[in-house]
Parts: C-alpha cells; sequence; structure tokens
C-alpha cells in the first residue's frame, strides 16, 4: 500500500512506540514542516507538548487557534502514512544504504509540499458553502522503519492537523475531501519522486505499469520472505481483493503493538541480515553509469499522450489526475515541478468553471459537430406525406406518441433527426413503422454501438443493420449515396463516433435518424454528443415517452418517476413497496440474491435477468449458482474444461509496458504485417524485462519476438480455463467468424453434450452444432449480467445485486436501466439502502466540453449577423460583375468559382453563394432569401471572398498603371 489515510493517535508516544522505539527514539525520528508549522515557528523534532497542542488545535502556548462547534465531535486531523516499496525497505534498512533512506525523506517532503499547495481547503459562509483554499499545513513526520510483523517497511506517518489559516488570518478546521479524492495522487507522487531519486543514485528500477517500481536485483519470492503482513491481507481477502478491501483487512487483521528496547533493535537488524543471507540475497550495488536516467520521451509529448488518455473517457478532468497520469508515464525521467510546469505551459489544455480542465479537441470535435448538424437543416425532401405515416400508424397499431413520432420523421427535412425515447415505450417499434412508411427507394440502414444492440434493431425493425464502428469502418468509396441512416442507442454513442458519422454523411448526401436516451448510460468513450445535439443544435426533438414495457402498476409507478428525473421519490417508492432488500454481510447478501433465483419455478426462472453493478460481484454469484445446479443435478457432473480469452484492456502506454504481460497471455494483432498475421494467435512464451522484448508462440508453433514499442496494432488477452457441464448457459463475448460461423457478441447458447473427439455440441439461435473447443475462445457463463451490458434488454423479471451501494458503478442512470428492464418484479439487494439510495441520485453520464466552459463558445456557431450577410453579398457582387462570366444560352445568369470551390451566382432575380452544400441567397432587394451558414463558416467566406476581390482590385491598378506609362 503506497498511501494511506487513517485517524491519527492521540498520543506522540504512539507514533514513537508504533515503530517500537523508546519514546525519545521516536521523537528522534519526528519533524515538523509545513507552512502551517513555519507560521506557529515550530521546527525541528516534535515534542509532547508540542504534538498535544497541535491535537487540540492549541497554539505554542496553549491558545486555541479557533473556535470548537459545540455539539460536534472533535476531529484533530489525518494520518497520511506513505511507504516504500519492499525492495527499497532491503536497500535502505539490511543493506544500511543511507542516502537510500534520504531519497524516502524528501519524497515525503516533495509529496507533503505537493498537498499542501493543492488539497488543503477549508469551508466559510453559512453551512459551508464556500469552498477556499488555503495553501498551508501543519504536518508531524514520523519515520518507521518496520510493520507490527517485525518485517523490514520503511515508511513515515504525516500527521496533518485539523488547523489551516486563511487569508484572513482567522485558523479555520480543514475540508478534507480534496484529501481524499487526490488520494491515488499523492500516492503516485510520493512513489514517482522516491523512484526518481533512488534512479540517479545508480540503482536500476523495473517500473509497472501502475506507476509502482521495484529495485532490480530482488527476486519476488526474496521479497515475498519478507513481507508477511501483505501474505497475511492477502490470506484474508484474497490476491484479486481490491485496495479498498485490503485497507480493511489491514486494518483487521492488525496485531497489538510490540515495544522494544534499543537492544532488541539491534538485534531484530542483525536477524534481518542473517536471514537475506540464508536466502543467498545479493544486494544490488549504485552504478554511477545508471545515474543519467535516460528520458523515455520529450516531457512535451510525455504530457499530451498522458492528456490523450485521461480525455479518452473523460471529456473534462481534474489537474491532478492528469498529473498522476503523466508521472506514471514519466518513470523518474522528469520532477514533479517538470510535469507541472509542462501541464501550466500547455496551451491545448482549458480550463472550465469548476476547476477541471478539458482539452481544444474535446471543443473543437463538439464545434464540428455542431456544424455538420445545422449545415444539414432544411436541405432534404420529406420522406413521405403526413396521409400515408397516420395511415400507417393506424394499421400497425401506434399509440398517439409513437404516430406523432412517425408523423414528424417522414415530414422532417432536416439531415440529422432527433428522437429522445425513455425506456421501453417502442422506439424500434416505431422505426419499423417509419420503414413501411417510407418508399422503398429510399435505403434504410441500421446502426448501433454494440453487435446485440444492432441484432435487436435488425430483428426489431426489420432493417440491416450493423456496429456504428463497423460502418466507420468501410470504405467511403464503398458507400451508397442517400442513405437514411438509423442510429439505435444513440445516448451510448461517443462525440468521435457521431463526428466521424456525420462527416460520412455530408460526403454521402445520407440522413441520419438518432434515436436515444440520455438519462440512461452513457458511451464509455469521451462526449455525450446525442445530449449536446438536443441542448446546443437547435433542432427540434421529438420525444417518445409513453411507457408500454412495465405490465405491474406499481412498478411502472416507479419507473416512471425514475423517467422523470425524480429519482429519491422512485427509490423511496420502490423501498416503501418492499423490493429492496439490506444485507450488510456479503456472503449472506449474495446467498440470497441466489436463492431468489434458484427457488423461482421452472417457468419464472428462464424468465428473470441477473444483474450485478460490478464484474466482481457478477463473477461472485455465478459461481454460487452453478454449484447449486450441480448439486440440484441440473449441470451434469461430467465437465470438459475449454481456454477463453479475456481482454486485458490496456491502454496505450499499458500497452508498451512489459508488466502488463504475463507467460500465457494471448495476443491478437489488427492487421497482417511481414512478421505477424491477423488470423493468428500468439501466446507470450518469454519475457525479457530488461530489453522490453516478448518471445510469442503462434499457434501453427513458430516463435517470433515482439518489442513492445512495435506494432501497436494489437489486443492483449489473459487466458483463462471454463469447466463445461451439459446444461450450462452460455454466451459469446465477442463479434468474430468461426469456420464461417459468425458469433454476435451477447449471443447466446447452451451446452447440450460432449464426444469422445473433445468436440462440444451446442444449442444456439434454435440450431444445433457440433464446434471444437477452439470455437468457444470469445465465450463465458451468461448467468449474470452487468448494468451496462443489460441496456437494451428486456424481460419479466429482474434481480439487481447493488453490492455496498457506494461502487461508482451505481449512478441515476445505471439504476434506472436496470429498474426499467423488468415488466413485472424488480428487486433490489443492497449492503446499505441508505448508501444505495445516495449513490442512485448521482449521475455518472458523460459531459460535453461546450456544456461546461465558462464563456459560451456557442456563440460564434449562432445564427449569422446582417452585418456580416452584407459584407459577403459586397464581396461577392463585385466578383460575379468583374470577373464572371455570362450564361451562352441566358446572358442575364452570370457565374463565378473561386479558387475554393465557392460558387456565386447571379441572375436576374437573386444572388446566391453556394459552398460545400452551404447556401446564402439574396433577392433584388438585397434582402436575404435563404442562408445555412454559421457564423463562423460566414467569417471565413468573408475573409476569403474579400482577400480576392482586393487581389482583383490591386491587379486592375497595376494593368492600368502600366497601360498609362506605355501610352
Amino acid at each position: 500500500m503506497v498511501c494511506s489515510i487513517g485517524k491519527l493517535y492521540a498520543k506522540v508516544n504512539d507514533y514513537a512506540e508504533d515503530n517500537y522505539y523508546t519514546q525519545n527514539q521516536g521523537l528522534a525520528n519526528s519533524q515538523w514542516y509545513g507552512q502551517g508549522a513555519e507560521i506557529l515557528r515550530l521546527n525541528g523534532r516534535v515534542s509532547t507538548e508540542e504534538y498535544n497542542n497541535a491535537y487540540q488545535g492549541l497554539d505554542t502556548q496553549g491558545n486555541p487557534l479557533r473556535q470548537r462547534q459545540s455539539g460536534k465531535k472533535y476531529n484533530p486531523g489525518r494520518d497520511i502514512t506513505l511507504s516504500a516499496p519492499k525492495s527499497v525497505s532491503l536497500l535502505g534498512l539490511i543493506k544500511e544504504d543511507k542516502v537510500v533512506i534520504e531519497a524516502h525523506r524528501e519524497a515525503v517532503k516533495t509529496t507533503l509540499s505537493y498537498i499542501e499547495q493543492n488539497c488543503i481547503f477549508t469551508r466559510t459562509g453559512k453551512g459551508g458553502a464556500n469552498q477556499i483554499q488555503t495553501d498551508n499545513a501543519l504536518f508531524a513526520i514520523f519515520q518507521h522503519d518496520d510493520n507490527r510483523n517485525l518485517d523490514p517497511q520503511l515508511h513515515s506517518h504525516c500527521v496533518i492537523f485539523n488547523q489551516t489559516q486563511a487569508a484572513d488570518g482567522k485558523w479555520r478546521t480543514m475540508d478534507n475531501r480534496e484529501l481524499y479524492q487526490q488520494k491515488m495522487t499523492i500516492g503516485m507522487v510520493y512513489h514517482h519522486e522516491l523512484g526518481r531519486r533512488i534512479q540517479t543514485l545508480g540503482y536500476e528500477l523495473d517500473w509497472n505499469r501502475d506507476g509502482t517500481f521495484d529495485v532490480r536485483g530482488y527476486s519476488q519470492s526474496q521479497l515475498r520472505e519478507f513481507s508477511t503482513r501483505k501474505q497475511e491481507i492477502e490470506q484474508a481477502v484474497g490476491q484479486g481483493a481490491n485496495a479498498a478491501t485490503k485497507a480493511r483487512a489491514c486494518t483487521t487483521t492488525r496485531k497489538s503493538k510490540i515495544h522494544q528496547a534499543e537492544s532488541e533493535r539491534k538485534e531484530l537488524k542483525l536477524r534481518w541480515q542473517q536471514r537475506a543471507e540464508q536466502l543467498d540475497i545479493k544486494h544490488p550495488e549504485a552504478n554511477y553509469q545508471h545515474q543519467q536516467v535516460t528520458k523515455l520521451k520529450d516531457k512535451s509529448k510525455l504530457v499530451i499522450e498522458a492528456t490523450e488518455i485521461v480525455s479518452e473517457r473523460q471529456v473534462a478532468f481534474p489537474r491532478h489526475i492528469l498529473i498522476k497520469e503523466s508521472l506514471r508515464q514519466s518513470q523518474g525521467s522528469y520532477s514533479l515541478e517538470d510535469i507541472e510546469r509542462e501541464i501550466n505551459q500547455n496551451k491545448s489544455l482549458v480550463k472550465i468553471k469548476d476547476g477541471r480542465l478539458t482539452t481544444q479537441t474535446a471543443i473543437d470535435r463538439e464545434k464540428q459537430i455542431l456544424r455538420l448538424t445545422r449545415n444539414s437543416k432544411d436541405r432534404y425532401l420529406p420522406l413521405a406525406n403526413t396521409e400515408i405515416a397516420k395511415h400507417q400508424a393506424q394499421k400497425l397499431g401506434l399509440n398517439k406518441v409513437q404516430a406523432s413520432a412517425l408523423e414528424y420523421f417522414v415530414n422532417n427535412r432536416d439531415g440529422v433527426i432527433l428522437c429522445q425515447g425513455d425506456a421501453g415505450v417502442g422506439k424500434t417499434y416505431t422505426v419499423k413503422a417509419l420503414k413501411e412508411t417510407i418508399s422503398s427507394d429510399v435505403n434504410m440502414r441500421g446502426l448501433a454501438p454494440s453487435a446485440s444492440a444492432a441484432s435487436e434493431l435488425s430483428k426489431g425493425a426489420d432493417i440491416n443493420s450493423q456496429t456504428l464502428d463497423a460502418y466507420l469502418n468501410i470504405s467511403i468509396k464503398s458507400l451508397p449515396k442517400n442513405e437514411l441512416i438509423v442510429v439505435d442507442e444513440a445516448g451510448m454513442i461517443s462525440s468521435t463516433q457521431v463526428k466521424n458519422l456525420l462527416e460520412r454523411c455530408e460526403q454521402t448526401n445520407s440522413r441520419i435518424l438518432l434515436i436515444g436516451d440520455i438519462k440512461q448510460l452513457a458511451a464509455v468513450q469521451a462526449g455525450s454528443p446525442f445530449k449536446l445535439l438536443q441542448e446546443k443544435a437547435k433542432l427540434p426533438t421529438i420525444r417518445i415517452d409513453k411507457n408500454v414495457r412495465q405490465q405491474n402498476i406499481q412498478l411502472k409507478e416507479v419507473v416512471d418517476l425514475l423517467s422523470t428525473g425524480e429519482i429519491r421519490q422512485g427509490y423511496e417508492k420502490l423501498n416503501e413497496q418492499g423490493s429492496i432488500k439490506q444485507i450488510p454481510i456479503d456472503s449472506l447478501r449474495l446467498k440470497a440474491v441466489v436463492d431468489d433465483y434458484l427457488e423461482r419455478d421452472i417457468k419464472t426462472q428462464p424468465q428473470t435477468l441477473i444483474l450485478a453493478g460490478t464484474n466482481k460481484e457478477k463473477d461472485a454469484i455465478t459461481k454460487q449458482i452453478r454449484q447449486r445446479l450441480i448439486e440440484q443435478g441440473k449441470l451434469s457432473q461430467e465437465s470438459q474444461p475449454i481456454n477463453i480469452l479475456k481482454p486485458k484492456d490496456l491502454d496505450k502506454f499499458s500497452l508498451t509496458q512489459v508488466s502488463s504481460y504475463e507467460i500465457g497471455d494471448v495476443i491478437k494483432f489488427g492487421h497482417t504485417t511481414a512478421r505477424f498475421s491477423k488470423d493468428l494467435y500468439y501466446r507470450v512464451d518469454v519475457i525479457y524485462k530488461n530489453t522490453g522484448t516478448l518471445t510469442l508462440r503462434d499457434n501453427l508453433n513458430h516463435k517470433q519476438n515482439l518489442e513492445l514499442n512495435t506494432y501497436k496494432d494489437r489486443t492483449v488477452f489473459k487466458s483463462e480455463t471454463r469447466q463445461l457441464r451439459i446444461g450450462e448457459q452460455m454466451k459469446f463475448t465477442r463479434n468474430h467468424y468461426q469456420n464461417q460461423q459468425k458469433q454476435i457478441n451477447g449471443q447466446q447458447f447452451t451446452v447440450l453434450g460432449f464426444d469422445k473427439h473433445g468436440q462440444i455440441e451446442i444449442k444456439t439461435k434454435g440450431k444445433t452444432q457440433t464446434v471444437n473447443p477452439d470455437a468457444l475462445l470469445y465465450s463465458d457463463y451468461r448467468y449474470v449480467d452487468t448494468v451496462h451490458s443489460s441496456q437494451g434488454k428486456t424481460a419479466n423479471y429482474c434481480i439487481y445485486a447493488a453490492g455496498s451501494g457506494k461502487s461508482l458503478t451505481v449512478g441515476k442512470e445505471s439504476f434506472y436501466v436496470a429498474a426499467s428492464r423488468a415488466k413485472h418484479e424488480f428487486k433490489v439487494y443492497t449492503a446499505s439502502t441508505k448508501a444505495l439510495g445516495l449513490s442512485v441520485e448521482k449521475s455518472r453520464g458523460q459531459e460535453n466540453a461546450l456544456s461546461l466552459m465558462k464563456h459560451q463558445i456557442d456563440r460564434q456557431l449562432s445564427t449569422p449577423s446582417r452585418e456580416q450577410e452584407f459584407k459577403l453579398l459586397v464581396a461577392a457582387k463585385y466578383l460575379v460583375e468583374s470577373q464572371g462570366k455570362s450564361d451562352l444560352q441566358n446572358p442575364q445568369i452570370k457565374s463565378f468559382r473561386t479558387s475554393d470551390g465557392t460558387e456565386i451566382k447571379r441572375d436576374r432575380d437573386s444572388l446566391t453563394i453556394t459552398h460545400q452544400g452551404k447556401e446564402l441567397k439574396f433577392d433584388r432587394d438585397n434582402a436575404t432569401v435563404k442562408n445555412t451558414f454559421s457564423a463562423t463558416h460566414l467569417e471565413q467566406q468573408i475573409k476569403a471572398r474579400t482577400n480576392e476581390m482586393q487581389q482583383h482590385l490591386q491587379l486592375t491598378r497595376t494593368q492600368t498603371q502600366s497601360r498609362t506609362i506605355s501610352r
């Protein structure tokens, strides 16, 4: 654990003795630090009296620094513990390299300075409404060198007392929220600064993809011999437990303190050294040749690449997240100060009104989305007439809301049509009605963010459908013109995808119907373009909001409340109905979920959807369900193992890091090169940490080396084993062709049997087939879904395992999706109804940069002014009259085409300016008849036409002067 934040001890002796020193020795390893200490003139070692005063909020004379609030429990401060890697502890404490200990001290001070400059806030005003940054804190540092198991463990307790001085000179309590929010960044700062200093001492390090490191020269088995506390924690919660679970186990498994005299401490250090000798540990030596750290990349490029990773999944992010990512990639190449300076100087980063950062790329992307959408407005003929739409609506039994939407679709003249449809309102059926209403000459294409959603759209609306990514990968030359493209689940599409789609449609003159729900889950990637278009494109949005899914009146009331944004009322009503079960103990709660599912009868059990908030909970429920089904005889005793592949989801940086790979991992390349084939699987055979190289073995048993900074178009999978039994409920997990058979992500199948040759008989889409185990590489159990994968699904009954209720996967969007899946019953199991109730009121959705900006950037995209139009008219008139060519058949028509493709055409009654499908038209009185230009495009046209006009004037003057001279 690199950084932990907890309660502090009431007595300084507890810190002195926590490392089992006597009081004097403990204080000898203590130090005051921070601007708060300077203000109070506290320096050097920490005495008992000084500590007690600071603990109680008193100055050095024993006078109160601030007024205590009556009735509130006193909070003296927090203990921030910074722990060195085990290899550093061995180097500093067993080898006794004192400069390594000093590197730890300096890294701690750098970290505390970072905390002071970035995490120290207080609150003022009524109810603490105003948050104020103070930039000063009072720290007491206590350095320790072992843990409670008496293992060598270099760490420092950094006590931060609950008082900070505001600009008015008054001392106030601290607001610790930022401290906790930046906990991971604080840990990264410490670890990076420690590693950087140790590298400059001449030691070689092995950096991990998460930004941690170990000193090269110690084996993992050697480090484990001195890590008994880590082993205790892992035995308590398992190696795969998350940081929060391990932190709780650290407290619950903690032993009582052991107090040791100085002689005992010397003896302890001697035992460490003897143990190291028994393990044949050869401590690494500093090498002056390694003191000059090789810069992996220029720091400007480093920050740019860190920004790309951070902004890939969120359009706005706190500055400290970018610092953390930059340090992770720096790997000791640059100091924290270097990184912060580079971030501050980066002009592509834009600060938004709440203090977070966004990127100019995100802003430009959203501007382009709005420009393309507005430029396509009122450019098309209606798809059909109203009477035909009314007839089809009646024929197909559409309700009034659906019928109204159908009429809106067919009468619309815009290139982009927006339809906001709540969950369970029959959006897909309305699209089917549209297909049957319009002419068969109109080619309709369906797109969706996932293969399963595309499959549902294809079946439900009877239109050929595919994933959006598949469509965007088609060569533009191969695409037909004038299509009507229906995008389902539009709320789950990222800004980059929508921008690319709009640019394609502009080139193919195709129209887009976006159908989705901004209240449900958004894209994993950055941006919420469907919301952006509804809010800022100045296009009307048709709404389908009559719920036709829920058949249970009580459940319908809940879902309707959630759909209108009344989250608390909907949650409370569901709780009042007895549908939310609170079971605090994890094992009992998971058992209750499994009991609920398995105790259902043979009819309702297959109609019940189980949802989990996290993959960990999904796997735990699946494990219990399968065990019980085996016991009940519903899954066979006979089993057959298969290997499956699960993507490791590595970001661009992690893809190049040797620590991201394990023996047995499988790599699939995106395209065929001279060395690697996209049709083969490559298993990791050997890992060379020193060179960042892998030896791969393909499925033809050929070996090939891969340098990790090359051939980056690759996906890395972890290979896992699944035991298949007859009766097993499975699903495919990736879109894949296997022996001419298309497997769709989410497609279900059942295991029917095995033959003596190891072949597996399965049933999918109503058909039985026999497959080789390798055909099931992309598959897994399907007893439980995550909420994210369930969007678009419908079931009669739904059980939602919401865990602790505090997970970041739980929010109002996910709760609405979960609640709206079921027709008849929705039941929730959680550790805390209160915590879950608070979480479901929070939005976890994607944001848009333009909506977050301090100043309204959208201003320049607004309707052009009359002054702008007139300026362009003057320039265009001059050009067409001075340089235009008359039509041979009709001399009243004169036209001129500019170098950038703008066409100016003048006839007896009007003058028209056309550029890339946009049009500005004036009548003979110079009044605007039509304008599809945006203000920004108009400004560009004014500048271009004025320059062209001035060049022509200059040329004319030069020619006139030449003629005059010649005469």
